[in-house]
């Protein structure tokens, strides 16, 4: 069911800009104020009038501070203090009634010192001045979902207006000098050099794929040559097979291709002819040796 006075299916965004500007008080300084800071809720958008978006903002420091929560109804949203140390402060946007929201709670750490502040040296003097200030500040933009129908139309309204509000942008001129400014022109810087180191790595990516590619075909060859070698030698053997480098010769039969008749029993026959053969001669020897001697 639809909620009354609500545009469906509808998100409506509110940029802002919340932190901290905080000037070192130099020779001004002693033990318990070493620094003056604002901490602040502001438009990114100087044209555009926080006040009709929000009721009120309530600013949670540290419990040190006299009256730590303070409650602004009226822009410019900041608090003004002196101090010695960083803390993280609370801040609570409540929204205006045509908007029927619900509370937006941020958080921000209060910073007094640079972050390339030397850890040896305990004196702020001897690294800063009292005209270079320590900004923290954060971009943001608070979605809205099915909002209301006047709220909707004051946000969109509001941002095509294109005169400045009314009331000062910082109560802290020395603050306002070090808002920093958002536009479109750095967002598209921003996308287009995501852009490009998006499109060098797609460019790395597809190299070695390709080089990946040609080296799974060189794989896919190496192993068809040496399959094809495999079988060429397999089929060179085929049922003759050497030991030694010299050939076997299948079972009863010789080199000249004359099977023998019983395998090794012809060996014994030709043994045995070749003994008798032997002592023939032999006897024909000695005697013709008798002879010799009978006669001489």
């Amino acid at each position: 069911m639809a909620s009354v006075g609500r545009l469906e299916n509808t998100t409506t965004c509110l940029p802002i800009a919340y932190g901290s500007v905080a000037f070192y008080l130099g020779k001004k300084s002693d033990e318990y104020h070493t620094h003056r800071w604002t901490l602040y809720v502001r438009s990114p958008d100087q044209n555009f009038d926080l006040g009709k978006a929000i009721s009120k903002v309530v600013f949670q420091l540290h419990p040190s501070f006299p009256q730590p929560t303070r409650e602004l109804t009226e822009p410019p949203f900041e608090v003004t203090e002196t101090g010695w140390g960083e803390f993280e402060a609370s801040i609570r946007i409540i929204w205006s009634e045509a908007a029927d929201e619900r509370s937006t709670i941020l958080t921000h750490g209060i910073r007094l010192y640079p972050n390339k502040a030397p850890a040896t040296s305990a004196d702020p003097s001897a690294y800063m001045n009292t005209t270079v200030p320590v900004v923290a500040e954060k971009y943001d933009e608070v979605v809205f979902t099915n909002p209301k129908v006047d709220f909707h139309r004051s946000l969109v309204d509001g941002h095509k207006n294109s005169n400045q509000p009314s009331y000062p942008l910082s109560n802290e001129p020395s603050v306002l000098e070090h808002f920093r400014t958002y536009g479109d022109e750095e967002d598209i810087k921003a996308m287009l050099a995501a852009k490009k180191f998006l499109e060098g790595e797609l460019r790395n990516v597809k190299d070695r794929l390709l080089r990946v590619d040609v080296e799974l075909d060189e794989v896919k060859h190496s192993l068809a040559a040496t399959k094809d070698m495999d079988l060429a030698a397999a089929s060179g053997m085929g049922g003759a097979s050497t030991i030694g480098g010299a050939e076997s010769l299948p079972s009863g039969s010789t080199k000249g291709g004359t099977a023998g008749a019983s395998g090794a029993g012809g060996s014994k026959s030709r043994n045995k002819s070749s003994k008798k053969k032997a002592s023939a001669a032999l006897e024909s020897s000695s005697h013709s040796v008798g002879k010799k001697v009978k006669s001489g």
